[in-house]
């Protein structure tokens, strides 16, 4: 259809959380033209709609994938079809939120969009897609120093934002070629107006002076907002470049950033522009279970898919906290011998009798 909606009035902002996609925003609504919201999270349902793994519902994900598919093949023109469809449903939302903040341009910012990037890049043609690039090790101790604190698995939360989104990200950029507009963020807070200045010129959106001074610009509203440093400010700062590298400070920090190193593609880090052996001059290598030590592979994964093993080594961190070395290893045991009971119960009050 040649009236159909191609995204010409979007630009997606593409990251890993916590790599500086807030300010950018921030510092593009300096211009007038441009309208967005802290993030929409907006195109991740409807094309998931399509996928059976990676979403899960109470109506059952898997089953409507089917269902959906089987539709889409049986009664209409194909998967085009659902495209037209999404495309339709992101013009209603984009335009109407244009209308209501009388803007040009809307910034959909939401970092999790890297797990659905190839769909965007088909459905939106026209829309100019800005991937935001930033030292994953910086990436890593942002999100450990204001979200995951002392909740080590808090951290599974971003597990796919971790592992899965710098590949992603990559391979985004060279399906893109030379229309991805590349922006990193070490250079945007060293040299905000060269930088500032050569992304406006490939968006084709005026500069202005606001955007380096972005005090006066108008926070984003939402709950999925940075609350951390942005605000704090009022034009950029590059004291957070090397901020990172405190993490040899700290022994625990220091294990989950020598396990991260490890599981990154050396090549996919090269791709994005870093340097895989100096961070690891700079981290080192160390155990997978140091002693003492809470182990990024129970971090990174969720509560729910720990074996045994890994539920008694999470009691066993828990419970040393609690009551110390000596202690806290043997009530570690006795919660698990009182679970594993709990099951073993429950199991024998289903044996027909």
């Amino acid at each position: 259809m040649s009236d159909e909606y191609l995204g010409e009035n979007l630009i997606f902002i593409i990251s890993q959380p916590r790599s500086g996609s807030t300010l950018l925003q921030r510092m593009l609504s300096g211009n007038k033209d441009i309208k967005t919201s802290a993030e929409t999270w907006l195109m991740l349902h409807p094309l998931y709609a399509l996928r059976s793994e990676g979403i899960t519902t109470d109506y059952g994900a898997r089953w409507a994938a089917l269902a959906l598919n089987d539709f889409l093949d049986n009664y209409t023109d194909g998967a085009s079809v659902h495209d037209s469809a999404v495309r339709s449903w992101a013009k209603v939302f984009y335009e109407n939120a244009l209308e209501h903040g009388k803007g040009r341009i809307f910034i959909d910012k939401t970092p999790r969009y890297a797990m659905i990037l190839p769909e965007l890049l088909r459905l939106f043609p026209k829309a100019r897609f800005i991937f935001l690039l930033r030292n994953p090790m910086a990436v890593l101790y942002s999100e450990l120093n204001s979200f995951v604190k002392d909740d080590f698995n808090m951290l599974s939360e971003f597990r796919t934002d971790l592992l899965d989104a710098p590949e992603q990200i990559l391979n985004g950029i060279r399906q893109l070629g030379d229309a991805a507009i590349i922006v990193r963020y070490e250079s945007l807070v060293a040299n905000p107006d060269v930088e500032m200045q050569r992304l406006c010129s490939q968006l084709g959106i005026e500069y202005c002076d606001a955007m380096i001074d972005y005090g006066a610009t108008p926070a984003a509203k939402g709950f999925m907002t940075d609350r951390v440093g942005v605000g704090k400010r009022t034009r950029p700062v590059a004291d957070s470049i090397d901020k990172w590298r405190g993490i040899a400070n700290d022994p625990q920090q220091l294990h989950f950033a020598q396990q991260y190193l490890m599981e990154l593609d050396q090549d996919v880090l090269a791709g994005l522009g870093y340097n895989y052996d100096e961070m690891l001059a700079m981290v080192g290598t160390g155990d997978v279970d140091p002693p003492g030590l809470y182990p990024w592979r129970l971090a990174i994964n969720r509560q729910d898919d720990f074996s045994m093993r890994d539920k008694y080594t999470h009691r066993r961190y828990r419970r040393r906290k609690e009551k110390g070395a000596v202690l806290g290893p043997i009530a570690a045991t006795y919660d698990l011998l009182r679970e594993t009971g709990r099951i073993l119960s429950k199991a024998y009050s289903r044996i027909p009798r």
